[in-house]
């Protein structure tokens, strides 16, 4: 990543986003077919993949002001499960939720998200592999419920949507396209 220009920066915003979305697909399919444990996991796939972007915008960010970047840091965040969670709370909570200057529920939901991280990798863990605890085998397929799955893809969907808002406003590379005049051939 440390070779890439702004624009490439940008482009693999959107490849991280393709890929998210592709993961939400997969994961709402095989929620459709009962498939709980592994729609579980896609969705929180989705949700982590998501979670990418907003440490490559704040490297086009430093690029911009001409500031340093420290390079092993923001391999260390792209590639760790809960700096990328993390990073996506912060994102929705700044794009997919309506401010609430009055009761600061918005603040709330931020918190709440961030003090249940580890307790949300745990849980994909338990959807990926089989344990043992005590004297019981834990299985993915009894570790999640169709509601948690339910809810964990619904979820991811509501993540993309503040991504699809925030790349429309932030990314160059699609509201430039979004500005052209579409041709009649199109």
């Amino acid at each position: 990543m440390d070779k890439m220009s702004t624009r490439d920066l940008h482009a693999l915003r959107l490849a991280i986003f393709d890929n998210a979305e592709a993961l939400h697909r997969e994961a709402d399919l095989l929620l459709k077919h009962g498939m709980y444990s592994r729609a579980y996991l896609l969705a929180h796939f989705c949700f982590e993949e998501l979670g990418k972007i907003p440490i490559v915008v704040g490297v086009i960010g430093k690029q911009a002001q001409g500031e340093p970047i420290d390079w092993k840091k923001v391999n260390r965040r792209f590639t760790s499960h809960e700096a990328k969670i993390a990073s996506q709370n912060g994102h929705f909570y700044a794009f997919g939720l309506d401010a609430d200057i009055i009761r600061n529920t918005d603040v709330a939901w931020l918190l709440k998200a961030n003090s249940e991280i580890s307790k949300s990798y745990d849980k994909k863990n338990l959807a990926t592999y089989v344990d043992a605890r005590g004297s019981a085998t834990l299985r993915p397929a009894d570790a999640i419920s169709e509601d948690e799955a339910k809810s964990l893809v619904q979820f991811a969907f509501e993540c993309l949507r503040a991504h699809w808002r925030s790349e429309g406003l932030t990314n160059p590379l699609v509201y430039e396209r979004m500005d052209r005049p579409q041709s009649d051939d199109a």
